[in-house]
Protein backbone atom coordinates (compact mmCIF):
# COMPACT_ATOMS: atom_id res chain seq x y z
CA UNK A 1 0.00 0.00 0.00
CA UNK A 2 1.29 3.22 -0.91
CA UNK A 3 1.77 5.80 1.36
CA UNK A 4 0.17 9.36 1.35
CA UNK A 5 3.28 11.53 -0.10
CA UNK A 6 3.83 8.55 -2.73
CA UNK A 7 -0.38 9.24 -3.75
CA UNK A 8 0.44 13.08 -3.60
CA UNK A 9 3.07 12.75 -5.92
CA UNK A 10 1.75 10.39 -8.60
CA UNK A 11 -1.64 12.84 -8.65
CA UNK A 12 1.26 15.74 -9.01
CA UNK A 13 3.21 14.27 -11.72
CA UNK A 14 -0.61 13.18 -13.97
CA UNK A 15 -1.61 16.24 -13.61
CA UNK A 16 2.03 17.86 -14.71
CA UNK A 17 1.50 15.47 -17.61
CA UNK A 18 -1.90 16.47 -18.87
CA UNK A 19 -0.97 20.49 -18.55
CA UNK A 20 2.14 19.70 -20.56
CA UNK A 21 0.11 17.77 -22.93
CA UNK A 22 -2.36 20.36 -23.51
CA UNK A 23 0.62 22.50 -24.77
CA UNK A 24 1.01 24.77 -21.47
CA UNK A 25 4.57 25.79 -19.72
CA UNK A 26 3.93 24.47 -16.17
CA UNK A 27 6.26 26.38 -13.49
CA UNK A 28 6.66 24.59 -10.32
CA UNK A 29 7.07 26.92 -6.89
CA UNK A 30 10.36 26.31 -4.98
CA UNK A 31 8.64 25.96 -1.73
CA UNK A 32 5.81 24.08 -0.40
CA UNK A 33 3.83 26.77 1.82
CA UNK A 34 2.65 28.78 -1.04
CA UNK A 35 -1.06 26.88 -1.16
CA UNK A 36 -0.11 25.91 -4.78
CA UNK A 37 1.50 23.24 -6.48
CA UNK A 38 1.80 24.11 -9.83
CA UNK A 39 1.50 27.23 -12.27
CA UNK A 40 1.43 28.31 -15.63
CA UNK A 41 0.44 31.89 -17.91
CA UNK A 42 -2.14 32.58 -19.67
CA UNK A 43 -2.03 34.72 -22.41
CA UNK A 44 -5.70 36.60 -23.57
CA UNK A 45 -5.23 38.41 -26.59
CA UNK A 46 -7.53 41.66 -26.94
CA UNK A 47 -8.85 43.75 -29.66
CA UNK A 48 -9.76 47.16 -29.32
CA UNK A 49 -11.52 49.21 -32.16
CA UNK A 50 -10.60 46.02 -34.59
CA UNK A 51 -7.12 46.60 -34.63
CA UNK A 52 -5.45 47.53 -31.41
CA UNK A 53 -4.44 44.35 -30.27
CA UNK A 54 -3.18 44.09 -26.08
CA UNK A 55 -1.88 41.10 -24.81
CA UNK A 56 -2.29 40.63 -21.15
CA UNK A 57 -0.90 37.49 -19.07
CA UNK A 58 -1.80 36.21 -16.25
CA UNK A 59 -0.79 33.40 -13.51
CA UNK A 60 -2.89 30.57 -12.76
CA UNK A 61 -1.76 28.84 -9.96
CA UNK A 62 -2.71 25.07 -9.34
CA UNK A 63 -3.49 23.25 -6.14
CA UNK A 64 -3.12 19.21 -6.88
CA UNK A 65 -5.62 16.89 -4.90
CA UNK A 66 -5.97 13.50 -5.19
CA UNK A 67 -9.95 12.26 -6.18
CA UNK A 68 -11.44 9.71 -3.63
CA UNK A 69 -14.16 6.72 -5.21
CA UNK A 70 -17.58 7.23 -3.14
CA UNK A 71 -18.25 3.62 -1.67
CA UNK A 72 -21.49 3.53 -4.56
CA UNK A 73 -18.95 4.70 -7.19
CA UNK A 74 -21.36 7.56 -8.15
CA UNK A 75 -19.37 10.60 -7.25
CA UNK A 76 -15.11 11.50 -6.66
CA UNK A 77 -14.43 13.51 -3.50
CA UNK A 78 -11.29 15.56 -2.78
CA UNK A 79 -10.60 18.03 0.42
CA UNK A 80 -10.90 21.55 -0.46
CA UNK A 81 -8.88 22.72 2.48
CA UNK A 82 -5.17 21.68 3.57
CA UNK A 83 -5.37 20.40 7.48
CA UNK A 84 -2.56 22.22 9.41
CA UNK A 85 -1.44 21.02 13.14
CA UNK A 86 -1.44 23.11 15.69
CA UNK A 87 -1.14 22.81 19.59
CA UNK A 88 -4.46 23.46 20.37
CA UNK A 89 -5.35 20.78 17.39
CA UNK A 90 -5.83 20.38 13.82
CA UNK A 91 -7.23 23.62 11.52
CA UNK A 92 -8.44 23.46 8.00
CA UNK A 93 -7.42 26.55 5.86
CA UNK A 94 -8.93 27.39 2.58
CA UNK A 95 -7.15 27.95 -0.72
CA UNK A 96 -9.28 30.96 -1.11
CA UNK A 97 -5.97 33.51 -2.72
CA UNK A 98 -3.57 31.25 -2.99
CA UNK A 99 -4.61 29.06 -5.96
CA UNK A 100 -7.21 29.63 -8.93
CA UNK A 101 -7.80 25.80 -9.05
CA UNK A 102 -7.93 22.52 -7.74
CA UNK A 103 -6.20 20.05 -10.07
CA UNK A 104 -8.06 16.66 -9.22
CA UNK A 105 -6.78 13.15 -10.62
CA UNK A 106 -8.12 9.91 -10.31
CA UNK A 107 -6.13 7.38 -10.50
CA UNK A 108 -9.03 4.72 -10.85
CA UNK A 109 -10.22 6.90 -14.27
CA UNK A 110 -6.39 7.86 -14.81
CA UNK A 111 -8.25 11.64 -15.20
CA UNK A 112 -7.72 14.88 -14.13
CA UNK A 113 -10.83 17.15 -12.96
CA UNK A 114 -9.70 21.18 -12.97
CA UNK A 115 -12.34 23.47 -10.19
CA UNK A 116 -12.26 26.57 -9.83
CA UNK A 117 -11.55 27.13 -5.60
CA UNK A 118 -13.38 30.65 -5.68
CA UNK A 119 -17.15 29.20 -4.62
CA UNK A 120 -15.65 25.58 -3.88
CA UNK A 121 -17.30 23.84 -0.50
CA UNK A 122 -15.37 24.27 2.22
CA UNK A 123 -14.03 21.40 3.42
CA UNK A 124 -14.72 18.80 0.79
CA UNK A 125 -16.30 18.36 -2.95
CA UNK A 126 -18.21 16.10 -4.91
CA UNK A 127 -17.67 15.59 -8.53
CA UNK A 128 -20.80 13.54 -9.46
CA UNK A 129 -21.10 11.06 -12.49
CA UNK A 130 -23.89 12.14 -15.38
CA UNK A 131 -24.29 8.31 -16.34
CA UNK A 132 -25.33 7.91 -12.06
CA UNK A 133 -27.95 10.68 -12.14
CA UNK A 134 -29.09 11.72 -8.52
CA UNK A 135 -30.59 10.68 -6.07
CA UNK A 136 -33.94 12.64 -4.79
CA UNK A 137 -36.02 12.35 -2.09
CA UNK A 138 -37.79 12.52 1.14
CA UNK A 139 -38.19 11.00 4.54
CA UNK A 140 -40.73 8.50 3.22
CA UNK A 141 -39.18 7.98 -0.40
CA UNK A 142 -36.25 7.83 -2.52
CA UNK A 143 -35.95 7.51 -6.27
CA UNK A 144 -33.25 7.61 -8.67
CA UNK A 145 -33.21 10.69 -11.29
CA UNK A 146 -31.48 10.59 -14.20
CA UNK A 147 -28.96 13.80 -15.71
CA UNK A 148 -31.81 15.94 -17.21
CA UNK A 149 -31.10 19.87 -18.01
CA UNK A 150 -34.01 20.06 -15.00
CA UNK A 151 -31.47 18.62 -12.27
CA UNK A 152 -28.46 20.00 -14.09
CA UNK A 153 -27.54 22.71 -11.23
CA UNK A 154 -28.07 19.87 -8.22
CA UNK A 155 -24.80 19.01 -8.44
CA UNK A 156 -21.38 19.60 -9.85
CA UNK A 157 -20.51 17.08 -12.74
CA UNK A 158 -17.39 15.42 -13.34
CA UNK A 159 -17.65 15.33 -17.08
CA UNK A 160 -18.46 19.32 -16.91
CA UNK A 161 -14.48 20.14 -15.38
CA UNK A 162 -12.80 17.35 -17.02
CA UNK A 163 -9.08 18.44 -18.63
Amino acid sequence: MRDTSQVGLISHTAVLNRLVQLGFEVLLPWADHLGYDLAYFLTEEHRNFGFFVHQESRLIRIQVKTARFSQDGTYLEFNTASTVSAKKGNRKNSYDGRAEYFAVYSSNLNKVYMFPVVGAPRNTCNLRFKEAGILRGNRHKTWHEPYSEEIAHLAYWAEDYEL
